[in-house]
């Protein structure tokens, strides 16, 4: 059945690409604490990573067919709009610093569920390549890619501006916060992943932000 056809159908599909992106991020969030690995769960981690983001990419490619859009090339979109692009990027860095600073300087709580933090270099590397090369674009897939693809299909302001708002939302739980200053961070960053995919109309535009912004969360850390 195509994407479209029966909305109760999409709706069933984007809670499996949902529950897909939480049990991964609930593995990885097991996988490491400040003492260092457990290094079962890292295995356990990367194979149910691997196995749910190949469905997902899978899925994702063979409904975006369904349309007539032309598929686009990941440079050749990034030149066209450089320049949002970058001032997406710079949002997203300026306010990763502003709250690690507030964070470091104790006027914000560290969040409950962030990265760990321990001696052991195995520990940062595992989140590192856990956040930016499975999380991050399950997470894109998710709150963009699916979704856009599900709802807020019709070219309206108002269907756009629903989109963007429902988007965010999305991507402040899907991150599992500990916080609801944790969540409104999420949700802005979702803000401007679904703006982003609406304005370049290209899903691999949100997904490069969404690597590029867990590369900087987990370096700051």
């Amino acid at each position: 059945m195509r994407v479209g056809e029966a909305p109760g159908v999409d709706l069933v599909r984007y809670l499996i690409w949902i529950t897909f992106s939480l049990i991964t991020l609930g593995i990885k969030n097991y996988s490491a604490n400040a003492k260092g690995l457990n290094d079962v769960m890292v295995i356990i981690f990367f194979i149910v990573g691997a196995i749910t983001l190949g469905l997902m990419t899978r899925t994702y490619l063979r409904e975006r067919n369904s349309f007539t859009e032309p598929r686009k090339k990941f440079f050749d979109t990034l030149v066209h709009n450089i320049g949002f692009i970058t001032l997406m990027f710079v949002l997203i860095v300026v306010l990763r610093m502003m709250i690690s600073y507030l964070q470091v300087n104790g006027k914000l709580p560290k969040f409950t569920n962030d990265d760990v933090v321990g001696s052991d270099q195995r520990v940062f590397i595992f989140n590192l390549l856990a956040n930016v090369f499975i999380i991050s674009v399950q997470q894109q897939l998710v709150q963009t890619g699916f979704f856009f693809n599900y709802f807020f299909r019709r070219s309206s302001p108002a269907s756009a501006v629903g989109g963007i708002i429902i988007s965010g939302l999305i991507a402040g739980a899907i991150t599992l916060p500990g916080s609801m200053l944790q969540f409104f961070m999420n949700s802005f960053f979702g803000f401007c992943f679904a703006l982003t995919y609406l304005y370049t109309q290209d899903e691999k535009m949100p997904i490069f932000l969404g690597m590029l912004s867990a590369l900087i969360g987990t370096i700051m850390i």
